[in-house]
């Protein structure tokens, strides 16, 4: 819940950008983003365009000062605290002081879907087939350990939700995220939040989360070193590990977790660490944004390492067809009540 304190600075946040916030609170916007002094750039319904809106680098400065206020930072240029990266009141920010934003200080804003979808709303939505539907339950049910990867703003945080909703509500379920975004449904949930301002990192409470009796770990968004951890906790007995990371293919995003794997402090051979992830990870479900439409385009299953060709065996769950531009209008002209996918 909210100090006294935090609700007069978020108050004096909205009054500041109070043209921001107005945008924000219209339907269809997903994102706003302001890139410098008078430039702002809006997402609805997938598609972003400029809007004209005069906003000063005063004003930029002054939001992203109070943002750092409202968690507990003072935000200063040409250190460490010139960047933040807050959620407040359904909506995720990241914002950077000049000099480190070099066409003034910036400030990206990502409204959080209000809406909790299902599989069967992507179903619904088109963006997802009853076929790949059934395959993602039956990884889910069967407890397989998953990643689900994909760029900046395919939906990964969104379609992570809707797994979670298949998870039979009885178990008990740990989610780790440098930013709580996940929403769970079921009654036996805690959330733990990283805090780099002291020093508690993702890895931390990786390790923490074995001590808490979990049937369920999931990761809102693997980033680094935490990476070794993650392999640690689902081969300690913990199946049914969900994570998200960002990779463009469901193969890349195995070797992006290769690359995080070899940030920390273990000194494994790099032949090693494939073959343990061949071992850990038993699925990868890929989703991409595609000129403005966000859907599940590959589902993998990893089979084995093949240890003479260094490579992963892979056998195919899922592939989406090629959009058609019929599809995309469509899509593109969807309204948040008729299903958005964000």
């Amino acid at each position: 819940m909210a100090t006294p304190n935090q609700v007069h600075t978020l108050a004096s946040l909205r009054s500041l950008l109070s043209d921001i916030w107005r945008i924000l609170d219209e339907e269809g916007v997903q994102e706003v983003m302001i890139n410098r002094e008078n430039e702002v750039w809006v997402e609805r319904h997938g598609v972003t365009r400029r809007e004209s809106i005069c906003i000063s680098n005063r004003q930029i400065e002054s939001a992203i000062h109070l943002m750092g206020r409202l968690n507990s930072r003072d935000a200063k240029p040409n250190t460490k605290d010139s960047l933040i990266d807050a959620r407040l009141d359904g909506i995720r920010i990241a914002a950077a002081l000049s000099p480190i934003s070099v066409f003034g200080s910036s400030i990206c804003i990502r409204k959080h879907n209000p809406l909790l979808l299902t599989l069967d709303d992507y179903v619904a939505s088109g963006t997802l087939t009853e076929e790949a539907k059934i395959v993602v339950e039956e990884l889910i049910d069967s407890h397989q350990n998953i990643l689900v990867v994909g760029g900046t703003s395919s939906g990964k945080t969104t379609f992570l939700n809707a797994m979670v909703d298949r998870i039979d509500p009885t178990e008990r379920i740990l989610t780790i995220e440098d930013t709580q975004e996940l929403k769970v449904s079921a009654p036996n949930w805690v959330a733990f939040e990283a805090n780099k301002q002291v020093g508690v990192n993702c890895g931390d409470l990786l390790k923490l989360c074995l001590r808490y009796r979990p049937d369920r770990i999931l990761v809102g968004e693997v980033r680094a070193a935490e990476a070794y951890d993650l392999m640690q906790a689902a081969n300690s007995g913990h199946d049914g590990v969900m994570a998200s990371l960002h990779a463009s293919s469901a193969k890349k995003g195995l070797t992006r977790m290769e690359n995080l794997v070899l940030q920390s402090d273990v000194n494994l051979p790099h032949q090693a660490v494939r073959q343990s992830i061949s071992e850990t990870f038993h699925a990868v479900i890929f989703l991409a944004r595609r000129r403005g439409i966000r859907r599940v385009e590959q589902i993998v299953l990893i089979d084995d390492y093949d240890i003479v060709n260094h490579q992963y065996v892979f056998k195919q769950l899922y592939q989406a067809k090629e959009l058609s531009n019929a599809k995309i209008e469509v899509a593109s002209a969807e309204s948040v009540e008729e299903r958005e996918i964000a």
